[in-house]
């Protein structure tokens, strides 16, 4: 394979990472966006503490969903993390 495959080929799989990248930013700005919500909620203060403790759980449970989603698609298949 000479010079120029070779950075079409590594210019094609950065093309696939990214689109696969966007897809996952697009999962998680829909995880944010119901944690805004969920925030908004809990913040016009007509909640039982029973219903704010429960949102508080989903918040946690989404940041942490947010986190390990974010993670995981920064990683490539050897295993290195991309900046």
């Amino acid at each position: 394979m000479n010079e120029r495959e070779e950075l079409k080929q590594e210019l094609e799989q950065e093309l696939l990472w990214v689109q696969y990248r966007q897809k996952i930013l697009d999962i998680i700005e829909k995880k944010l966006l119901q944690m805004k919500q969920l925030a908004e909620r809990v913040k016009q203060g007509n909640l039982t503490t029973g219903k704010k403790e429960a949102s508080n759980g989903r918040l946690n449970d989404l940041a942490a969903q947010v986190r390990a989603i974010d993670g995981e698609s920064r990683k490539m298949e050897d295993g290195r993390i991309i900046e």
